[in-house]
């Protein structure tokens, strides 16, 4: 019987795999997997920070403690978004291959209690979580995230929101739940998605909408939503964006998620998943990892919606997806490597644009500017997150090899206790 934590090294993994493919798709995943090393996993053990429960951005938000943004001075502190992708990591590294790759079971008590406390700590009465170096005068999308991130977290950890959300019911809220004034009718949500322009900027109005999506939904608005986004699709090719390119399948890959939350078919799905094949194998410059990771998303996307919602039809179209990749499978993996190596930093992190991490999060400051050294957004884009998409777009997702073992997840816990212990030797006594 083979054993999961016996992480990437493991001989009879990889010939599981093998027997389920060929050796050349085989060799190119292998190759893959050697831009990864274990630093990456003392990297993300070194930026959590034991004295306020959460994971820092990067080594210079870690390492600073104010940045200069448009002429105002931010903390750099440890943020909810940040701490939910190297918990995403956790989980889906291999280190946590002892407690089911389940980050929950994985961490020990002290930590998972300091995490919860910090995030329970975010929530305001009016539903949203905030952090003390942005404040409440934060764009939309990073609102809507942390609200997402913060919640799944608790729910992860057994703990109850303090106050009520715009997702409870209306006899649940109190006077101080917020409930935008976008979301407050049908009229005015039509005039926002006006407003975002969403065909000459469908990534940038698609992550905004996907990221409110629920809140959306939660208003009664989620029909409208989808009608808006059905009238302005190019069936073409699938994508809301005129050209066929990298930002046009960005933005396929983030509208797409609102029609998986809806139970609905994903329009001219068959388009659209071609454009997402073309533009992995295409020769374009990747200028940010998301450019890479998001055509992969877009075709698992487009997959779980013909799967769940398309019955027969759908399958049979999954069929057909699937066999357009599997005709340069090898190919498609090499060309991913190739694409994605250039953000490997210093440090053994990556980044989330081709030299530097973005500066922003969201809108937000979140460190030092031009750095030659990873962050946590682009590094789970390029390792965890990357390789569990090109698994699932060739429908591999349960011959998945994981990157790291047991052996790594001791080196992650010694090296938390550490720090931990460093900052308060009494702290294990307690």
């Amino acid at each position: 019987m083979i054993k999961f934590s016996d992480s990437s090294k493991s001989d009879a993994l990889w010939q599981r795999l093998l027997d389920k493919t060929n050796p050349d798709l085989v060799d190119a995943m292998r190759d893959f997997y050697s831009i990864y090393d274990t630093e990456l996993v003392e990297w993300f053990a070194e930026l959590y920070d034991p004295k306020v429960g959460g994971w820092y951005y990067s080594p210079s938000a870690r390492d600073n403690d104010t940045v200069i943004f448009r002429d105002k001075e931010y903390l750099l502190r440890p943020d909810a978004e940040s701490t939910c992708q190297a918990l995403g990591f956790i989980g889906a590294s291999g280190i946590a291959c002892d407690a089911n790759d389940r980050y929950e079971q994985f961490l020990p008590c002290w930590m998972k209690n300091q995490i919860a406390d910090y995030i329970e700590g975010l929530q305001d009465p009016d539903g949203y979580f905030y952090h003390e170096q942005w404040g409440k005068n934060i764009p939309l999308p990073r609102r809507a995230r942390d609200f997402t991130w913060s919640r799944n977290m608790l729910e992860r950890f057994g703990r109850p929101l303090k106050y009520p959300t715009i997702l409870d019911a209306p006899e649940m809220k109190t006077e101080e739940t917020l409930i935008p004034d976008h979301l407050s009718s049908e009229a005015k949500f039509i005039d926002y998605l006006d407003s975002l322009d969403v065909p000459n900027k469908s990534y940038h109005a698609g992550n905004t909408v996907s990221s409110q999506f629920s809140q959306i939904k939660s208003q009664g608005l989620g029909e409208v939503c989808v009608k808006y986004f059905n009238e302005r699709q190019h069936a073409d090719t699938g994508l809301w964006h005129a050209e066929q390119n990298y930002y046009g399948v960005n933005g396929l890959m983030k509208i797409s998620g609102i029609y998986n939350a809806s139970g609905l078919v994903i329009p001219h799905s068959m388009e659209a998943a071609f454009s997402a094949i073309a533009a992995i194998e295409s020769d374009e410059i990747v200028n940010g990892g998301v450019d890479l990771w998001n055509n992969w998303v877009a075709i698992q996307n487009i997959c779980t919606s013909l799967i769940k919602f398309g019955g027969e039809d759908g399958a049979r179209q999954v069929d057909e997806i699937r066999a357009r990749i599997w005709k340069n499978a090898a190919g498609a993996v090499r060309k991913t490597r190739e694409k994605i190596t250039p953000f490997k930093r210093a440090d053994h992190a990556f980044s989330y644009g081709r030299k530097y991490p973005s500066i922003t999060s969201q809108g937000m400051p979140v460190c030092i500017p031009g750095l030659d050294e990873g962050d946590i957004n682009g590094c789970v884009i390029a390792s965890t997150l990357m390789l569990s998409m090109v698994y699932n777009g060739l429908g591999l997702a349960e011959y998945r090899v994981p990157l790291f073992g047991k052996e790594e997840g001791d080196l992650f816990l010694s090296i938390v206790e550490k720090n931990t212990a460093s900052f308060c030797p009494s702290f294990f006594l307690l």
